[in-house]
């Protein structure tokens, strides 16, 4: 008899033939799509518009674009989209309400339509634009959105396990008496005559448990490493400027009360300055003895060297000694120098008006320089000593002289012009602890009465170490508001960030002003105060700009080798440093999973 086939074998044939039956009830539609809608965000840069167009087989695409969009900002951004529009044979319209988005569309010749209709965009309609820039509508019949979906079909749909039951209605395996489906498998029966067990086939079983190993070590390899990278933000500083009125509060209030944009009150305060000091007496009459000595005078020019009577000769520490009579060195014979001995006396004061006295006994060999005579000439002819000097006693009676009372005047005066700013804050000092006010004192504009210096009588002349000096000033000056003037400035401050940047510090110490206008009759100063503030990239993966940051470095970084993942990012225009730490440490390449990379944001500590 010819033998049965198995009864498993038969029913897989039967699946098969009524699937290939119930094809065409799993066939979808595949025609592809005649445009596609877009929709822009508003801070979406050309780069990334770009980056969406590029994988899109669509011919037409049409881009909905929000009012005040980042692409509306400069031409350049219209004219690069449409050059790279046509480097991708792609015809690319605009749908927008921008007013300034439609002009510049329409200059560069880009179709503009002013709104999309419907809940799923089945036709694009002009509206209150349609009578300027030439926009117009579009038909719904070309209108297509994306058709690359399958179609759904109304016919009821089998499961495997119908088809199953189907094909093989009342077909049952048989436990007893079919074919062995393995070459090694032995058919056993049970003691009651029942089920049939097939033993395992080994070689098929050793190569599940292999392959099973190669997906746990490959989805091991895969999910296991991870890296964690640590970003510091590039900073700046910030430098801003702005136009603030000083106005007297007691001349403007009036205008004050109705609150005018930057201007702010100012308050007049005036101090009486009063200064005592003892001034020393500098002349001196030298009571003492000078020291003399004997020096060699050296000639290395060619010819005799005369010097007169009471020529200088110095020492590098200022002190001096003159010759008395005429004398003549003579010149040098070829390359030795003329000599000549001759004996020098110190003066009373040194070169600093200081007594030498007994300054003048010079223990050591010393070498003298004649300060008449040009640098050239100094190193022809010049003087030294080989013995000690001696004679020299300090004694000086010190006076007062008139460059004394004249200097002690003038010192005075500076002290009390010196004085004004810290006397006039001392007064504005008290109104603050007094009134809980923040007042601070406009600087180097000071209104400075005539300085009154009082000078004992007759003092000129007069043998005395010492003599006293009193003075007074009146002087007023203008105080501002702090609290006020800085406010207005971290206004600028925000109003000058990059948007892409945050403000991460404000120095309230570095506010500088000048002052551009004073009108005294109104008793109003125009000022132009100037802050600096620190700026950094936004980086905060909560915010828009952070967020497209760090998707396009996990982007760029995912799977690559270590050190070109470190240099991509590094090269980024908004980071300063960054720092990657792999696990395990021995993988040579960023995780292959984006969720296995951690970015984590190190604030530059100096900024904050």
């Amino acid at each position: 008899m010819p033998k049965k086939e198995p009864k498993l074998d038969i029913t897989k044939r039967r699946i098969k033939k009524l699937a290939e039956e119930n094809a065409d009830d799993l066939k979808v539609s595949k025609k592809r799509p005649s445009k596609k809608i877009i929709f822009i965000e508003i801070d979406e840069e050309i780069t990334t518009i770009f980056e969406k167009l590029k994988p899109l087989k669509i011919k037409n695409i049409y881009l909905v674009v929000p009012k005040r969009a980042l692409l509306f900002q400069s031409i350049i951004n219209l004219k690069i989209l449409k050059r790279k529009a046509e480097d991708l044979h792609l015809n690319v319209s605009i749908i927008t309400q921008d007013l300034n988005g439609i002009s510049l569309a329409t200059r560069i010749g880009i179709k503009v339509y002013d709104k999309p209709e419907g809940h799923e965009h089945p036709s694009l309609v002009t509206g209150k634009f349609a009578d300027s820039d030439h926009i117009s509508p579009l038909k719904a019949s070309v209108n297509s959105i994306d058709q690359a979906t399958p179609s759904r079909r109304t016919e009821r749909k089998f499961s495997i396990s119908e088809l199953i039951r189907k094909g093989a209605k009342g077909f049952m395996i048989s436990p007893k008496n079919h074919q062995n489906l393995s070459k090694k498998g032995q058919k056993k029966k049970s003691e009651k005559g029942g089920l049939v067990v097939i033993a395992p086939n080994r070689q098929a079983l050793i190569s599940l448990m292999v392959i099973s190993l190669i997906l746990l070590l490959t989805i091991t390899y895969i999910a296991l490493p991870g890296a964690t990278v640590y970003l510091t933000p590039k900073s700046n500083v910030l430098k801003v400027t702005a136009n603030v009125v000083l106005a007297d509060y007691e001349r403007n209030k009036a205008e004050l009360d109705t609150r005018p944009a930057r201007q702010i009150a100012s308050y007049t305060f005036t101090s009486k300055i009063d200064k005592v000091f003892t001034y020393q007496a500098t002349g001196q009459e030298f009571q003492g003895s000078s020291a003399k000595g004997i020096v060699t005078v050296k000639n290395l020019s060619n010819s005799d060297w005369p010097l007169l009577p009471k020529t200088r000769f110095q020492t590098a520490e200022g002190l001096v000694f003159r010759i008395q009579n005429q004398v003549t060195v003579p010149a040098a014979k070829g390359v030795t120098a003329g000599t000549l001995n001759v004996e020098v006396t110190a003066d009373p004061v040194d070169v600093f008006n200081q007594g030498i006295g007994q300054r003048g006994n010079l223990a050591q060999p010393t070498k003298f320089f004649l300060p008449a005579l040009s640098a050239d000439n100094q190193k022809r002819i010049y003087a030294e000593s080989t013995e000690a000097f001696t004679g020299g006693i300090s004694k000086a009676q010190k006076f007062i002289s008139k460059q004394d009372i004249e200097a002690a005047r003038a010192k005075m005066t500076s002290d009390l012009k010196a004085s004004v700013p810290a006397e006039l804050q001392s007064s504005i000092d008290k109104r603050n602890r007094s009134d809980k006010t923040n007042l601070a004192l406009l600087k180097d504009e000071y209104n400075l009465g005539d300085a009154l210096v009082i000078i004992p009588p007759n003092l000129e002349g007069q043998k005395l170490e010492s003599f006293d000096v009193k003075g007074s000033m009146v002087a007023s000056g203008v105080a501002y508001s702090k609290d006020e003037l800085l406010n207005i400035l971290k206004t600028e401050l925000k109003l000058k960030k990059n948007p892409e940047k945050r403000l991460v510090k404000i120095d309230e110490d570095s506010i500088t002003f000048k002052v551009a206008d004073y009108d005294r009759e109104a008793k109003k100063i125009k000022i132009t105060p100037t802050i600096q503030g620190i700026e950094e990239f936004e980086v905060n993966p909560e915010k828009g700009n952070g967020e497209r940051l760090i998707k396009t470095i996990k982007d760029h970084i995912v799977g690559k080798d270590t050190k070109e993942a470190l240099n991509f990012i590094q090269n980024l225009p908004e980071i300063e440093r960054v720092t990657i730490n792999s696990w395990p440490a021995w993988a040579p390449n960023m995780p292959s999973v984006p969720d296995n990379i951690k970015i984590e944001i190190k604030h530059d500590e100096s900024v904050e």
